[in-house]
């Protein structure tokens, strides 16, 4: 164990189109009773060793929703992984990823669905 740690928190979605995620009609504002618009990834909370506001962080989310039972995990994790200075990592730090989901993931080439054909471009979008 190490007091030398820091925790963050992230949340995602799905891709923000369809037949992933129904963005058209009064569904885009409320896809479910008490959940938040669909979104691809969002860093809620950049990593910290204030494990108070990391709960805090934690008991605030809302949920959303999404036509698919697969999720855009994958997704998410290319963000957390590219997007350095926004997430917070640290050169020298070991990094840990922890995803907690009730669904499967996307697979490669799923995109195509949604006429997505060029590659992940490994850029940060959060």
């Amino acid at each position: 164990v190490s007091y030398n740690y820091r925790i963050g928190y992230g949340s995602y979605v799905d891709k923000t189109t369809a037949p992933f995620a129904l963005m058209a009609g009064p569904s885009v504002l409320i896809p479910c009773a008490g959940c938040k618009k669909p979104y691809s990834f969002t860093n809620t909370l950049p990593l910290i060793q204030n494990v108070q506001q990391f709960q805090t962080a934690v008991r605030r989310e809302t949920i959303s929703g999404n036509i698919d039972t697969p999720e855009g995990t994958l997704e998410a994790l290319m963000q957390t992984t590219v997007c350095e200075e926004v997430i917070g990592w640290r050169k020298e730090a070991r990094k840990v990823i922890v995803i907690a989901t009730d669904a499967n993931y996307h697979a490669a080439g799923d995109g195509r669905l949604a006429g997505i054909v060029t590659p992940n471009d490994g850029q940060c979008y959060t």
